[in-house]
């Protein structure tokens, strides 16, 4: 088929003059895109390339002339290299990288379109353009990357849009739902996999009202108020995650928590037998002790009595404490359960006030005030701050201020004295049971060791440091509470 001549009507001047103007504003048009535009030969090499290959290369087309585009890069599938399209036919969006100047690896999609002589019909070449995706193609590599961790994940996966609407989910969330498929498929609705997980008996603790649980679940899930704990049927336990994303999605991160529950059941009954075998030893040993305090106390009052009298004191006051060291060093603290650490402070130094002003000491709060919560046991931390601040009015010079610093970031209490001090050498073995130092003196040596067992249970850290001018500062340092629980807290 011949092809009629083409003409310019727009363009004034003789036919060569037309063809020369036609061309150089088709040369002003390559410079515009945003792409480069490359001509072949019928070999494939390059006759023509436009001055984008600068911008995106670093490469002036007069380096590449005479070149294939396989020798300045390579066509790629699915990021392994592939041999190059047959430039006789037409072909759409081809991958392509190069080095840039830069160093760094370039992505192209390449198209072109065959030219062939009119007349004879033979290949003269091709005439193409190549697209720079660089940036896509990282995306997509980045996404890919992101899938692949998703599905690796040991947890179930699942991330809603705006509209709680499924958009990606990984291998064991499918799994987990595997009854429910089209429930837990992309673009199905959060609600719609609850109730089918419902109707299931998946949640025993929504057998008696099914839809008041739907709404305080779907209300949780806006509130998005920190992780919780979800009973599952069969004794099984799952703890969930959700977390609102900027654009309004949520992401759930859940974990199958079964063998953890049933191994902290053992601990609980394991430390519940250990508190009654100690609790009858007590008990046992409080009654003959008292009949012996009870018995001294008739024979007078000869130096020989006053010491057996106080060596009773001191075995009776150490079966209590080891009564109480029991208790705390198996202390579970109850889920969701938050308490006032500036409260708690504040009512124990006002109860040691009297008993330190008639040691001649004065007590002295500092630092942060108004609400400081920590996740914990009210009783247990009362106990831990009042046996450190008696420790420090003990220990301080007459005359002198016990100062306790509450700080909120993060939250620290420091009880700080003004005594001699503890020698650096003496502070490894200062919570250990029994363990007799300077500081400790004729006690028993278990007070610090139930305040260390109450600072395990509340994973808190004990930090023992000198005070400037000399004495001792006991500082405990509090786990920093998530701000979406704080705000629950607070709410």
């Amino acid at each position: 088929m011949q092809r009629k001549p083409r003409n310019w009507p727009s363009i004034a001047g003789s036919q060569n003059e037309r063809a020369t103007e036609a061309f150089r504003r088709l040369e002003d048009m390559t410079r515009l895109i945003s792409d480069w535009v490359w001509e072949t030969d019928s070999d494939g090499a390059l006759t023509y390339v436009s001055e984008r290959m600068i911008d995106r290369l670093g490469i002036h087309p007069v380096q590449v002339t005479g070149q294939r585009l396989d020798q300045i890069g390579r066509f790629v599938q699915d990021g392994q290299p592939v041999s190059a399209p047959n430039h006789q036919r037409p072909f759409r969006d081809v991958y392509f990288e190069a080095e840039g100047h830069d160093g760094k690896a370039r992505h192209f999609a390449v198209s072109a379109l065959p030219r062939f002589d009119h007349e004879s019909g033979d290949f003269l070449g091709a005439t193409g353009i190549a697209k720079d995706v660089t940036e896509l193609v990282r995306v997509e590599r980045a996404n890919s990357r992101l899938a692949d961790a998703i599905e690796v994940l040991s947890g179930y996966f699942a991330l809603y849009d705006e509209n709680d609407k499924l958009v990606i989910s990984n291998a064991r969330f499918r799994d987990f739902n595997r009854e429910f498929e089209e429930a837990s498929r992309p673009g199905a609705d959060f609600e719609a996999l609850l109730r089918k997980e419902l109707e299931a008996g998946r949640y025993p603790d929504a057998l008696e009202n099914g839809e008041q649980w739907i709404k305080d679940r779907l209300q949780r899930r806006r509130a998005v108020s920190g992780p919780y704990e979800q009973m599952l049927s069969g004794g099984r336990w799952l703890y969930v995650d959700e977390e609102r994303l900027p654009d309004g999605g949520t992401v759930m991160m859940s974990h199958d928590i079964s063998d953890l529950k049933r191994a902290m059941e053992a601990l609980q009954t394991s430390a519940r037998h250990h508190r009654e075998f100690s609790a009858n030893v007590a008990h046992k040993l409080r009654t003959p002790l008292a009949v012996l305090r009870a018995n001294l106390d008739n024979l007078g009052k000869t130096p020989e009595v006053k010491s057996l009298k106080h060596e009773v004191d001191v075995l009776a006051r150490m079966v209590e404490q080891l009564l109480t060291l029991t208790r705390y060093e198996y202390l579970v603290l109850p889920q969701n359960v938050y308490v006032d650490l500036h409260t708690i402070v504040v009512d124990v130094i006002s109860a040691l006030v009297p008993m330190a002003l008639k040691e001649d000491r004065m007590l002295e709060l500092d630092g942060d005030s108004g609400e400081i919560w920590v996740r914990g046991d009210a009783g247990a931390l009362e106990h831990a701050m009042r046996n450190l601040i008696e420790n420090a009015v003990k220990y301080s010079s007459r005359g002198s201020t016990v100062r306790i610093v509450i700080e909120r970031d993060p939250m620290i209490v420091r009880i700080i004295d003004q005594g001699r001090g503890i020698p650096q050498d003496q502070r490894g073995i200062l919570f250990e049971r029994f363990a007799q130092n300077d500081r400790r003196g004729a006690g028993a040596g278990l007070g610090l060791s139930i305040v260390k067992a109450i600072a395990d249970a509340h994973g808190a850290e004990i930090d023992i440091s000198d005070t400037p001018g000399g004495g001792a500062t006991f500082s405990i340092k509090f786990p920093t509470l998530d701000e979406r629980v704080l705000k629950g807290v607070r709410d």
